[in-house]
């Protein structure tokens, strides 16, 4: 008895490799049952930063770097058919090998149909004061049963101060349309991105002394953002040499603020930090630990170039503004806004100098799930 057991926890481990060290458990316990004819449909899932095959050029240490807080730790796929019937809602966990990309998920589903994919990663996210992240209970949905895509589809994120950030793991969804043909598999590559804007601040002191760090704040936030990506247009390139597609960015969002309403000035304040002082040695500088916040999609009328944002800090007991930034007229989810700023002895006001990135370039083949 005690071999057989053995061999049964090897065997399980061994299962467990193959489908890519993740644990998964299907929440459907009644499979959907027709005449149709059924195929297998493979999915693959990304960031837009973690395509096996992605094909970009590193933009530098801030801008790449990726913990496994902004990776997935938990996926949920749910398959939903033309007439809104749940197919499937699996759900892979990740916490012991966080990724950035999965594949392949395999499922058995009607063929000759277009489903809606519901892609949903870090689930079980939630604030210091005890709410989840995406407030809903995605094991509710039930295989057979009704998909409630109006409930979905408005559903919300939301911050209720002016300190919360936006808590690690990162939320993640994304929602496709795909064609599966009627009597042969179907294989898709399909991406997910994070529900937040990620802030890295880099201060640089070229003064002789240190100098004391108080507050930071920058401005105009959306206190809401949808829980699914809300009329996303991606900037997109297509490459002749081997015709395919590379999503390079979010050129186009809808936020659930409207006319510009309930947006604020987000606040982080420190205690004892303060920015080195530049010597023969080196010069002096602090990396601030990266800010999580909602998207946000300003529209600030007063000014004819559309500029929408500013930061400013607070150093000892003086505050310094930076007018609206130059290239950063919109905030979409999956953005990393990289700023340095460099700070002296006689500051007036902050120099800013600001690059805005997405995560991630992510090359699309033909047969990409869009």
């Amino acid at each position: 008895m005690l071999s057989q057991s053995k061999y049964r926890i090897v065997a399980l481990l061994l299962s467990l490799v193959l489908c890519g060290c993740s644990i998964y458990s299907d929440t459907e316990e009644t499979p959907v049952v027709g005449a149709e004819s059924k195929v297998q449909l493979n999915i693959g899932v990304s960031l837009t930063d973690g395509a096996p095959f992605i094909g970009m050029q590193s933009r530098g240490e801030l801008a790449d770097a990726v913990g496994d807080g902004e990776k997935m730790q938990t996926l949920r796929i749910i398959i939903v058919r033309p007439d809104g019937t749940v197919e499937h809602n699996r759900y892979y966990d990740f916490h012991q090998a966080p990724t950035t990309y999965f594949a392949t998920a395999k499922f058995e589903v009607v063929g000759g149909e277009t489903k809606r994919v519901y892609l949903f990663a870090n689930e079980h996210t939630t604030f210091a004061t005890g709410h989840k992240v995406a407030n809903y209970d995605f094991t509710s949905i039930k295989a057979g049963k009704a998909f409630p895509a109006e409930e979905i589809n408005a559903a919300l994120i939301e911050v209720n101060d002016s300190t919360t950030e936006i808590p690690l793991p990162l939320f993640m969804s994304e929602s496709h349309s795909v064609e599966v043909p009627a009597n042969e598999d179907k294989s898709v590559e399909l991406i997910i991105v994070r529900a937040a804007v990620k802030f890295t601040f880099r201060l640089i002191n070229n003064s002789a002394e240190p100098l004391s760090l108080s507050k930071l704040t920058i401005s105009k936030l959306a206190r809401k953002e949808y829980l699914l990506p809300n009329g996303v247009v991606y900037d997109t390139e297509l490459s002749e040499e081997d015709n395919t597609t590379s999503i390079t960015y979010i050129k186009e969002y809808k936020v659930p603020m409207v006319n510009n309403n309930d947006h604020y000035i987000y606040e982080k304040l420190f205690s004892g930090q303060s920015v080195p002082a530049t010597t023969t040695t080196g010069r002096g500088e602090l990396l601030l630990a990266p800010i999580y916040l909602l998207e946000s999609n300003y529209d600030d009328e007063a000014t004819s170039n559309k500029l929408n944002y500013n930061i400013s800090l607070t150093i000892g007991d003086e505050t310094y503004e930076k007018g609206y930034f130059d290239n950063l007229d919109a905030l979409p989810r999956n953005t990393h806004v990289v700023v340095d700023v460099q700070l002296n002895s006689e500051l007036k006001e902050l120099d800013c100098s600001v690059r805005v990135y997405p995560y991630g370039e992510y090359w699309l083949y033909p047969e990409f799930g869009q």
